[in-house]
């Protein structure tokens, strides 16, 4: 990242008095001498951690992509009718449009009323491995790792990963989605994770499950189903984690349907229960020449923000008793996680 510099140049001037001094006063002999006025310094302006450096290969013309039109729903196995209604939570259905080219990608959230407020971008920049997370609405832009952005998705302390293992199995699973002909992949990632609290840290073990329906179609570059898989991994694209991302792009094409199921080690099930699940599907994909401002990074107009990104209307965030552990019951948030507005305070009643 560029560094920016503040230079202070102080020039010192020689004041040559000319002319006739002020009557009954001679500057060299009776004049008093002037006193010297120590004016305080200005401060520097703070300096925001996510300032970037200017884009301008991205500024202007236009880019070969894709663009796709996705829902994302929370499965919870076992809900039906009045009970899925009652008990499931809120929100479970998303949708946003992904814009992407050869290393660089956008999600755009197009839901009203949802956790991450509506026109909220998030875009990567697969040259640095970091993404920009942007608010329309403020006209500010945070840049983080995936780490850093797994960790304000959770809504919790920052969340250490180690230790990463990935398997994937081809299936001879086919089907057509958004009009491409699909097989189906089965991949786990299993990791460590640990967090410091004030009681002390925590530890645990994590196993996530991905069902991902992907196509070979000659139309999709190969290239463009790399940064849709980037899109896709947020928490595994630092430098421990970067295997997962690596082995998912060695087999996977591009995705068009994914399914993510988190399972807690240890975490305990009622007979016939299952975990929920995190279902992605395209309802559209369209290749077209793309604006390159699209994928600028940061969004032009935009400025750096000073403080932590906090979540709107209906986002959520763990309390400390919270970490590591699944709802007891499916369809139900964790004791003690309260809502909290846009400007970070708990919400009343």
């Amino acid at each position: 990242m560029r560094r920016f510099t503040l230079v202070a140049l102080v020039a010192s001037m020689s004041l040559v008095m000319v002319g006739c001094p002020k009557k009954g006063k001679d500057p060299g002999k009776t004049g008093k001498p002037s006193k010297k006025v120590n004016k305080p310094k200005p401060k520097p302006k703070a300096k925001s951690p996510n300032a970037l450096p200017a884009d301008k290969a991205w500024a202007s013309g236009n880019t070969k992509g894709v663009t796709l039109e996705v829902k994302t729903e929370l499965k919870v196995p076992g809900l039906t009718g009045d009970q899925k209604a009652k008990d499931a939570p809120p929100a479970t259905a998303m949708t946003q449009t992904m814009h992407v080219t050869d290393g660089r990608g956008v999600v755009v959230e197009t839901t009203e009323k949802g956790h991450i407020p509506k026109g909220t971008e998030l875009r990567y920049n697969a040259a640095t491995k970091k993404y920009v997370l942007a608010d329309p609405a403020k006209k500010q832009f945070w840049a983080m790792t995936g780490s850093q952005l797994g960790n304000v998705m959770e809504g919790g302390p920052e969340l250490k990963r180690s230790n990463f293992a990935v398997t994937i199995t081809d299936t001879k699973d086919k089907a057509k989605i958004a009009g491409f002909d699909c097989v189906k992949s089965n991949a786990e990632i299993a990791f460590d994770w640990k967090v410091k609290t004030k009681s002390g840290a925590k530890t645990g073990k994590i196993k996530v499950k991905l069902e991902l329906w992907h196509t070979a179609d000659a139309k999709l570059n190969d290239k463009w189903g790399d940064t849709l898989i980037a899109l896709m991994a947020i928490p595994f694209q630092d430098k421990d984690s970067q295997k997962v991302v690596d082995e998912l792009n060695k087999t996977i094409k591009f995705p068009v349907k994914w399914a993510m199921e988190f399972v807690q080690e240890g975490g305990k099930k009622e007979k016939g229960e299952s975990f929920p699940k995190l279902v992605t599907t395209a309802t559209k994909v369209e290749v077209k020449d793309l604006p390159k401002n699209a994928f600028q990074w940061p969004p032009d107009g935009y400025k750096p923000a000073m403080g932590p990104y906090t979540f709107g209307e209906g986002g959520q965030t763990l309390g400390e008793g919270d970490l590591g552990k699944l709802p007891a019951k499916e369809g139900k948030k964790p004791e003690g996680v309260e809502p909290v507005d846009g400007k970070g305070a708990k919400k009343k009643g």
